[in-house]
């Protein structure tokens, strides 16, 4: 450089160089030179004023510098929050104050320093935040629509229909509804709403019925309201459903199952029929022998052997090969009366009447098997009375030949006749004892043979020629059943009367002239 030739020239050039300096001040300290360490070169006031919260402050004339830096004893250090607590203690008491691993302050969301922008609220909230779950649905919406951080209530929900034009309907119309917030969260997906029913909805607990993923399979869920469910059949179809035909109430889905416990609808039979109580081996469930959808569902009812195929191969073919089982079973309480006599009375009263005046025969199994449904064969009398039998004369074996099987009572004294007409007449017919006077068709009570005449006949009370000593023998003369001989041939036999063969030849019987009554 050439040396000025004038004083003013020399002052010129000292006023360019030190101006030049401050310029060279500057711009380093704007600059942040390169090779200088960032923490060696302190910022200018200039750049701190127009940070953010400098700006608000200072700028908007709200704030003067000292009012928050101590120049004397500080200078321009960061005074912290102290300041902020100096006009902003309403604030600090509702303040965000995060928790212990991250402690907010005023100066974690208020940004005073340079080149820093305040911070979004997701930038801490992406991430769930003990109790907090992290900000999902909404998290490009601005915050401050909805939550005020410093007032009371923090949280000023916005309307949902500003942006969501579908609307919830009906579901809102109840008492104490908050409209979308009953379903929706503010940060959580709206699927997640589905999960949300059972807050309100606690019974049935779910509610989810077997094999239906959610509520909104059948509930609109903007048009919720008790009655606004799909029909059954969207899904399910029509199904045959028993005597739905002549049962109106059948051929409604919801007459017997539930939509939110489908699968109870067993239980639910009683609603109609409290009067039926079923007791079947311990089964209650009318659809045990009533098949609501399966099979012909125009037949009232199963078959019985459908599940007692042991007892028989037919319900009519058990008990005599004709008899159905509700002839002896009621429908809905198929075990045995206590009473089984009286059972058996309703088709056999003549033969229940008849052996209950018979100690013997009171039971009805004691002689047709226990087992009703394959009655036994009648054992023969002597399994019981084998005195009776040991000692029945020839022709006499056959019990029921005389005795009804039931009744057992002794026959009347005339119906020996029935197989004996030729020994009745003659003067033991009126016999006031009859034939079991002098017989007895088995033991061991009775004669075991016919007794003497002279058991009832008296001999010295016996009328004329009967007192001759030559008439005492009664069988000369006389035969059990028949009347009393006195032909010739009788009178003059063996030893008898011989001289008097020829005696009146003319004569057929003796006792025409010798009688033997008076």
């Amino acid at each position: 450089m050439k040396r000025p030739r004038t004083l003013a020239a020399a002052l010129v050039i000292a006023l360019l160089l030190i101006a030049a300096g401050i310029a060279t001040t500057v711009v380093v300290s704007r600059g942040r030179t390169k090779g200088v360490p960032p923490e060696l070169v302190p910022p200018s006031w200039a750049e701190y004023r127009t940070s953010p919260g400098h700006a608000f402050h200072v700028g908007g004339g709200k704030a003067e510098c000292k009012d928050c830096h101590d120049f004397q004893r500080e200078g321009f250090k960061n005074p912290g929050v102290a300041p902020c607590l100096r006009c902003h203690e309403t604030q600090a008491k509702r303040a965000h104050t995060g928790n212990a691993e991250k402690p907010t302050t005023c100066l974690t969301c208020h940004a005073f320093a340079p080149d820093i922008a305040p911070p979004k609220c997701v930038s801490c909230h992406a991430q769930p935040e003990g109790h907090f779950a992290a900000i999902g649905v909404h998290a490009t919406t601005e915050c401050t629509q909805c939550h005020r951080m410093h007032e009371e209530p923090s949280v000023v929900v916005k309307d949902c229909t500003t942006c969501h034009k579908q609307r919830a309907l009906r579901h809102a119309e109840h008492v104490d509804s908050k409209g979308c917030s009953d379903c929706h969260l503010p940060h959580t997906p709206a699927l997640a709403a589905l999960t949300m029913c059972s807050t309100c909805h606690t019974q049935p607990a779910g509610p989810r019925p077997a094999d239906h993923d959610s509520c909104i399979g059948c509930h609109k869920p903007h048009d919720f309201f008790a009655n606004g469910a799909a029909a059954c059949i969207g899904c399910h179809g029509l199904k045959p459903t028993l005597m739905a035909d002549v049962v109106p109430k059948h051929a409604v889905c919801t007459s017997c199952h539930t939509p939110h416990a489908p699968m109870l609808a067993a239980q639910s039979c009683v609603g109609c029929h409290a009067t039926v109580q079923p007791l079947h081996d311990g089964k209650t469930a009318c659809v045990g022998c009533h098949e609501p959808h399966a099979g012909d569902v125009n037949t009232k009812v199963d078959r019985c052997t459908s599940c007692h195929a042991k007892v028989a191969l037919a319900d009519t073919a058990a008990h005599a090969g004709g008899i159905a089982c509700v002839g002896c079973h009621k429908p809905h309480d198929f075990a045995p009366p206590a009473d089984r006599r009286a059972l058996c009375a309703t088709c056999h009263a003549r033969e229940a009447t008849l052996s209950s005046t018979n100690k013997g025969h009171l039971d009805c199994a004691s002689c047709h098997g226990a087992s009703a449904h394959t009655p036994t064969k009648v054992p023969i009398c002597g399994t019981c009375h084998a005195a009776e039998l040991a000692s029945a004369p020839p022709g006499h074996q056959a019990c029921l030949g005389c005795h009804d099987p039931h009744g057992g009572a002794r026959p009347p004294a005339n119906a020996c006749r029935t197989c004996h007409e030729d020994k009745f007449g003659g003067n033991h017919a009126p016999v006031a004892g009859g034939c079991q006077t002098c017989h007895r068709p088995h033991g061991p009570s009775g004669p075991a043979a016919p007794p003497a005449c002279l058991t009832c006949h008296v001999r010295e009370k016996l009328p004329a020629l009967h007192a001759m000593s030559g008439h005492v023998t009664c069988l000369e003369c006389h035969t059990s059943h028949g009347p009393p001989r006195a032909d010739r041939a009788t009178c003059t036999a063996g030893s008898c009367h011989t001289d008097r063969r020829e005696h009146q030849p003319q004569a057929l019987v003796c006792d025409g002239c010798h009688v033997f009554q008076k």
